[in-house]
Order: C-alpha cells, then structure tokens, then sequence
C-alpha cells in the first residue's frame, strides 16, 4: 500500500497492513522478477519471430533461429503465467488473513462479524478497503467499551 495512505491511518490499522504486507512479501518479490523479464522475453520473441517468418528470404536457414526465438517467447509466456497465478495466490492469503483476523475478534459481534466475512468475500478486489472499516469498527467499539467501563467505575 501507497506510504502517503499509510500514513493517514491509526496504528492499529497500521499494524494489521503491515501483518499482511510481512505474508505477502517473499511471493510479491518473486512475482515482480518475473514480471521484469516477462515482457522483455516476450517483445524479443515475438519481433525476432515476425522478422524472421516475413522479412527474411526463404531461401536462408532460418529454422535454428525460429526454435531459439519460440522458446524464448515459451519461457516469457510461462513466466507471466506464474506471475498471474502468484498474484491470485497473493490475493488469496491477503483474504486468508483478513477474513481470520477478523474472525479472532473478541469485540464486533458474531453478526458484525459475518457482515464483514460475506462483503469481503463477495467483493474480494475491495477486500482492503473493507477490511479497513471493520478495523475502524472494531477500534471504535473498543473505546466505547473502556469509556463505558471508566464511566461506571466511577459512579
């Protein structure tokens, strides 16, 4: 998440991206290394082989170069294969995450509770931003509670 909007937020929500951020790091890091060589592998490919399919004389031996250029595009398009499928699995532990985190919840009720789990699964692409408010949620319902017991204490 962008630093400007992280820093706009509460710490306890701070703490909760981060916790998320620490899950996803190590997958997101490799994701991007291939996604930096995906396109290049591909463009390169892909030139190579249309220079050689339509602009070089028939008469040349061009069948090497046409092998070495289709499996260099096969790696690029692998590799940007296993970078969607990374970003779904990161997808996938962000909503793990979120949906056990708010599960664990000893303040919102078990029907707040089920509200958030259902909007989140429902939506999974506003998932952050849900989760966001369950957070707010949670925080403000817990400083209801301790001004109330503070309250009562002292009555």
């Amino acid at each position: 998440m962008d630093n400007f909007l992280m820093n706009s937020f509460p710490e306890n929500i701070k703490k909760e991206i981060e916790q998320i951020q620490k899950l996803i790091l190590p997958l997101a890091k490799k994701t991007s290394k291939y996604m930096f060589w995906t396109f290049p592998l591909i463009g390169i490919a892909v030139i190579n082989l249309v220079v050689l399919l339509f602009f070089t004389p028939k008469d040349t031996n061009v069948y090497i170069l046409l092998f070495v250029f289709a499996i260099i595009g096969a790696v690029g398009f692998a590799l940007l294969k296993e970078a969607k499928i990374n970003r779904k699995e990161i997808r996938n532990i962000g909503l793990r995450y979120i949906i056990e985190r708010i599960n664990k919840s000893s303040i919102m009720t078990d029907e707040r509770k089920k509200h958030y789990i259902r909007i989140v699964n429902d939506k999974p692409i506003l998932a952050m931003e849900h989760f966001v408010k369950f957070l707010q949620e949670e925080d403000r319902m817990k400083r209801m509670r301790y001004f109330n017991h503070f309250k009562t204490d002292e009555e």
